[in-house]
């Protein structure tokens, strides 16, 4: 079941959900072969602190919305 929940934009980021994020961040940086310093890393960060922020909850889904941005900035 996907989690997803509508919060504000400058809710805080618990230390539970930085874990979640970062295991998400991780995956993508593995699954691509992507430095996790590079200029792609950063902007996949910031993009999964926005999904995060906009109420996306599950890493599952978190993991599947990564691609679909990138199809989008590519064009």
């Amino acid at each position: 079941m996907e989690h997803v929940l509508f919060t504000r934009p400058n809710s805080p980021i618990y230390p539970a959900d930085l874990d979640l994020i970062q295991r998400v961040f991780d995956q993508i940086c593995l699954d691509r072969g992507e430095d996790p310093s590079s200029i792609w890393a950063s902007e996949i960060a910031r993009t999964l602190i926005s999904l995060y922020r906009s109420g996306v909850r599950d890493e599952e889904l978190l993991l599947a919305s990564i691609p679909r941005f990138r199809a989008r900035n590519a064009a």
